[in-house]
């Protein structure tokens, strides 16, 4: 690789559920919980409440993947040190990572102390 690649930045690109594919670099940008407000253990009989959606970036550890099979919701995605996993991605934000940056991760040789 020459010096100019090496030194290109990318930036990556929050994908939209449909747009996710087979042979893609991937990672998980942040995912999504329901909590139950804290004025939920006040409620009276008759009161609802709803959950609140919120956005955790400390559940995503950014690790680049390689998507394997999109079965919507569903992604299938093995990482650089060949564990599957299942994504959700009615839970998971994904945004596609350039292909040299998922290329470094998946071709780059292990460390003897790894």
């Amino acid at each position: 690789m020459n010096s100019e690649m090496m030194n290109e930045m990318t930036v990556v690109k929050v994908l939209p559920p449909e747009d996710i594919r087979a042979g893609m670099f991937v990672a998980v940008l942040y995912e999504t919980h329901e909590v139950l407000p804290p004025k939920a253990f006040d409620v009276e009989p008759g009161q609802s409440v709803r959950p609140v959606r919120v956005a955790c970036m400390d559940c995503a550890d950014g690790e680049p993947r390689r998507v394997l099979t999109v079965c919507l919701p569903f992604v299938q995605v093995e990482s650089p040190e060949g564990w599957l996993t299942s994504l959700d991605v009615r839970r998971q934000s994904v945004v596609a990572l350039s292909e040299m940056f998922g290329l470094e991760a998946f071709t780059r040789p292990k460390r003897k102390d790894d």
